[in-house]
This record gives structure tokens, C-alpha cells and sequence, in this order.
């Protein structure tokens, strides 16, 4: 699907005010970044509508999202991340070590097209080589403690543990998180990628460094691009019901950002070792922690948790 191909209708600006009920709002509305790109394209004044476009990303974070943790054999790393909990940070990965190899392959541009500038045609007409390279990603989920599939997948059949954090509370998680979008298709974006070119290019020409820092800096259309993109995935891995906490990876503390848990919850299945530890940093952070267990005498399929 090339991007300039897609139609739609601008959206009115949700109003945020007594009454309004953002649940509704939410299943109404739910994130298109496909949508916001072609807005962004069409702006003349983009800094300004990526402000209306996060603002109403905004509107589609919860108050609490989850994060879960894998403790494996590995020891050094599950001494890593342990210590991490303890600091009251997440860790931000690149994105080349998630588990999924496609991850950010959503959007393309095809180079061939923009051999036709000279300052390209070296490059094999390559403007960037890998967008993803720019930044690092941590991924929660509004998926409860009561996701079994999320324990299997993503605590290491439920050794591991679970970290609840309150967002409103997480200033600077919560400013760089953003609504996971899901779909089946790819979105060939080799239009926009030749009108930055044709731009980048023509003031080097007339040798225009003033020009060209100020471009940049007032037309940030790739840096909104890589980051509103970066945050849509392939259908199949719709059950995570992922949120993406997105950041520039040369952006200072780096490979962290802080944040303070909510309520931290312990595998069914983890070492005991590790569950005493986790269970006193729990103390040490004043929050509270939980063994999770499954409910033998239930009728139905149901996790529960236990206070420590």
C-alpha cells in the first residue's frame, strides 16, 4: 500500500472534559498512524500537527500498563534485570535484539526511485539506511496479571515476574509511550522519502548550510515518521496488546529511563531465590508484591495472586 493511496477523513480533536468517556472514546477512535502520516505529509506546519497528533496518542494510554519479565538460566542477565527493578528503571533495548525480526518493518521506501539524484546514485539511492537504528524501545502491555498466555510468552513459563506501573505517575515513561497498531499490511512510503530528498538535495546544491539546518529542524517529517511507525506490528501479535515506550537512542541515561513500580507481581513458577529478593525490593520501593497461584478448585481457567 503506497502512502499518498490512502483517504480519509480529518478527525475532529477529542475534547478532554467532564463527562467524556475516554473507554468509549478509545474502541471509537482507535490509533491509525497511517492516518496521522498522511496528515503530517499534507501539513505545511508539521511541528504543530504531530503536537495534535501526540496529544491525542495520549488519550489512548491507560492509567496502568504491565511489564513482564523473563528470569532463565541466563544469571548475569537476570541479575541485570533484578537490579534494574531495584534502581526503579526499565531497560531500553535495540531494536535488532527483539524477538521479533520484523519488528519495525511495517513502512519501506524503494531506493531505485531516488537514483535519479546523483548524490544518491552511489548509494545505491539509499537517503537512510536502517530507520530503526535511531531508537530504542521497551514494550508494556495493558494485558492484566491474569494474561496466561503473556506468563508463557514473556516470563519464561511464569519463572519470571510482572511489574505493574501506574502511569500517571511516570512522567517521563508515559510522555514517550505510544498505542501499538496492528495490521496486515506494509506501507510503501517512497513519496515522502522523494520530496525530503528533492528538499535535502536541492539546498546542498545551491550550498545553503543555513538553509539546510533550518529545514531540518523546522521539517521534522522523518524523525515523526520513524517514530509514529515504529509503533505498528503484524497482525498475529494482536494478543499482546502492546504499548511501545520509544526513545532516541543517543538521548542522555540511556540504555534506561526511570520508572517506578505500581505493584509487582511474582511468577508461580519462580525460584524461590528470586522471589525473596524480588519480594524485598518490593519492601525496599514501599509497594506491594504478590505470588501469583492458579485457582485448583476454580471453574473456570483463572490466575489469582496472593499478597507477600
Amino acid at each position: 500500500m503506497k502512502i499518498e493511496d490512502i483517504r480519509f477523513a480529518i478527525p475532529e480533536e477529542p475534547v478532554d472534559e467532564e463527562g467524556f468517556d475516554v473507554e468509549k472514546w478509545r474502541v471509537e477512535n482507535p490509533m491509525d498512524y497511517l492516518k496521522a502520516v498522511i496528515l503530517l505529509s499534507m501539513a505545511p506546519n508539521k511541528n504543530e500537527i504531530f503536537n495534535i497528533i501526540y496529544k491525542v496518542t495520549r488519550l489512548h494510554v491507560p492509567d496502568t500498563l504491565f511489564k513482564y519479565y523473563s528470569l532463565t538460566d541466563n544469571i548475569i542477565l537476570n541479575e541485570q534485570k533484578i537490579d534494574t527493578l531495584r534502581q526503579a528503571k526499565i531497560f531500553m533495548s535495540d531494536i535488532e535484539f527483539l524477538n521479533d525480526p520484523f519488528d519495525t518493518k511495517a513502512f519501506f521506501y524503494r531506493p531505485e526511485e531516488l537514483k535519479k539524484y546523483k548524490r544518491l546514485e552511489e548509494n545505491d539511492g539509499k537517503l537512510i539506511d536502517d530507520f530503526s537504528s535511531f531508537i530504542k524501545v521497551s514494550a508494556l502491555t495493558s494485558n492484566n496479571v491474569n494474561s496466561m498466555p503473556m506468563w508463557a510468552h514473556y516470563a519464561n513459563n511464569h519463572k519470571g515476574f510482572c511489574v505493574s506501573y501506574d502511569m500517571k505517575a511516570n512522567n517521563e515513561l508515559l510522555s514517550c509511550t505510544f498505542p501499538v497498531q496492528y495490521t496486515d499490511q506494509r506501507i510503501d512510503i517512497t513519496s515522502i522519502m522523494n520530496q525530503q530528498a528533492h528538499k535535502i538535495i536541492q539546498m546542498i546544491e545551491n550550498q545553503s548550510t543555513n538553509a539546510i539546518n533550518k529545514m531540518l529542524m523546522g521539517d521534522l517529517t522523518l524523525v515523526y515518521v520513524t517514530l509514529l511507525f515504529c509503533n505498528i506490528k503484524h497482525l498475529s501479535w494482536s494478543y499482546e496488546n502492546e504499548f511501545r515506550c520509544s526513545i532516541g537512542a543517543m538521548v542522555n541515561d540511556m540504555p534506561y529511563i526511570p520508572a517506578m513500580p505500581k505493584e509487582i507481581y511474582i511468577g508461580m513458577n519462580c525460584l524461590q531465590t528470586y522471589a525473596d529478593r524480588i519480594a524485598k525490593i518490593a519492601t525496599e520501593l514501599h509497594v506491594p508484591a504478590y505470588r501469583m497461584l492458579f485457582n485448583e478448585l476454580g471453574t473456570e481457567f483463572d490466575l489469582v495472586y496472593k499478597r507477600i
